[in-house]
């Protein structure tokens, strides 16, 4: 029969517990709970709220006020451009996380076992298996011969006769330039040759001897060197196949990074919440990210629009995806990749990945801003979009179609739902929908987080 114990003891927020899996430590309140131990982190959620205490390794370092980037200053024969973009992956981090993101950057860039110990040394392996099991023997295939040739020089061809003498049945006519091989030259008037099984004669006087050599010719044939080499082959394999498995359990112990959420009942229907919110986000027929926005004073050619918007379709969307590897959680992670970061939403912070290096934001530090926005729209329409007017591509002062453009064509100007997302770290992101609200559930319910996450002591 299997046993089990757990003893814990301890004073005001902080507690040690001792079971059968070793020792770990937590701290905070009834409600709002994280641990320290062996099997990972464990958050506990209820209805006190969400809460974080992290490892004391020392005073945190203080947030400094970010500002979106400011616009370039360029000739005033040019318009500004304003780049819109977060600020270093780096300085992202807000200083209730750093644990939390040393812990998940620190697991992330470590090189995996399995590669330098297991897949470097097979490649080694089958190398010097090919190198020395099989050998390369030259052989010759047809020695080197001289060959004496007879070639008919005759314009017109010529008789080849039974016997030597012009009365002489004909055996073959031969062609000029073709040639038989020699079989006598003692004769000073005819030259006796070989065709097929027969012989015959040729007058020396329409024909010449001629003498070719011919190469050896050789080939290259490879054949097994070592007897034993399908043996050590197997067994190699078998060794390899079993010092991988090894290997990625060694390397799965070294990344495995575990983030439990303990929840009550009450906690549990709020966090169902957030999936649902993102799902009706993602369920938006096209969102966009903008990278830049420039203002023009041409709107004429630019169907009346002031303000020229850069964007880029977003497609990597999905319910549940994990940050890296080994990474082991018992809830479902929205995710959001947009042109150059990687949205993981937790249950109480936005993670952020860039390359191989984290950060992350509690939700009392992000900032989700909507508001509707009109866009003159030259891609094709989306099913959810609603059109609230229409523009013409060149337009004239009045607003009508410029005569003076063979291709002009009527657009439609929508209704998009528009939504900046900033953080006094660093975070500064702007996303629009098609359809109108999508993200309106998705940022108050985050939103509502946070205005209890700021209510809460954060050690």
């Amino acid at each position: 029969m299997g046993w089990s114990y757990r003893k814990s003891f301890g004073s005001g927020p902080f507690r040690v517990n001792f079971s059968k899996s070793g020792i770990s430590y937590s701290v905070g309140v009834k409600g709002a709970r994280m641990n320290f131990g062996p099997r990972g982190t464990y958050v506990n959620l209820s209805s006190h709220g969400i809460s974080y205490r992290r490892k004391l390794q020392g005073a945190g370092q203080s947030l400094q006020p970010y500002a979106p980037p400011a616009m370039q200053a360029l000739p005033a024969a040019t318009e500004p451009v304003h780049n819109i973009a977060s600020a270093n992956i780096e300085q992202l981090t807000d200083t209730d996380s750093k644990d939390f993101i040393s812990e998940l950057t620190q697991k992330s860039g470590q090189i995996a076992f399995v590669n330098w110990f297991g897949a470097f040394p097979l490649v080694l392996f089958l190398l010097v298996m090919l190198f020395t099991s099989f050998s390369s023997n030259t052989i010759i295939t047809q020695p080197a011969t001289d060959s004496t040739l007879v070639r008919v020089t005759s314009g017109i061809g010529v008789n080849i006769r039974k016997n030597p003498a012009g009365g002489a049945a004909i055996v073959k006519a031969a062609a000029g330039g073709q040639s038989f091989l020699l079989a006598d030259s003692g004769n000073q008037k005819w030259l006796k040759v070989k065709f097929h099984d027969s012989t015959g004669y040729i007058n020396r006087r329409f024909a010449a001897i001629e003498h070719i050599h011919h190469d050896e010719v050789k080939d290259s044939q490879t054949s097994l060197a070592n007897p034993y080499a399908g043996y050590v082959l197997g067994i190699g394999l078998v060794v390899f196949v079993i010092l991988f498995r090894w290997l990625k359990k060694v390397d799965k112990r070294r990344f495995e990074m575990e983030l439990h959420y303990e929840m009550d009942e009450s906690s549990q229907q709020i966090y169902q919440q957030l999936g649902s919110h993102f799902s009706t986000f993602a369920g938006s027929a096209r969102i966009w990210q903008y990278l830049n926005a420039q203002h023009t004073s041409d709107v004429k050619r630019n169907a009346g629009a002031s303000q020229l918007i850069k964007r880029t379709a977003i497609r990597g969307i999905s319910g549940n995806e994990v940050p890296i590897r080994y990474f082991i959680t018992n809830v479902a992670i929205p995710y959001l990749k947009i042109s150059n970061l990687q949205f993981y939403f937790l249950p109480e912070r936005l993670l952020i990945k860039r390359g191989g290096m984290f950060a992350a934001v509690f939700y009392k530090n992000l900032r989700i801003t909507g508001n509707i926005t009109r866009f003159i729209e030259e891609e094709a329409l989306p099913g959810d979009a609603k059109v609230v007017d229409r523009t013409w591509r060149y337009v004239n002062k009045s607003g009508g179609p410029d005569r003076r453009f063979n291709n002009n064509r009527q657009l439609p100007i929508c209704a998009y739902s528009q939504y900046t997302l900033t953080s006094d770290t660093g975070v500064y992101e702007v996303i629009t929908t098609s359809k109108q609200g999508a993200m309106d559930g998705l940022a108050g319910f985050l939103a509502r987080i946070g205005d209890l996450q700021a209510k809460m002591v954060i050690q």
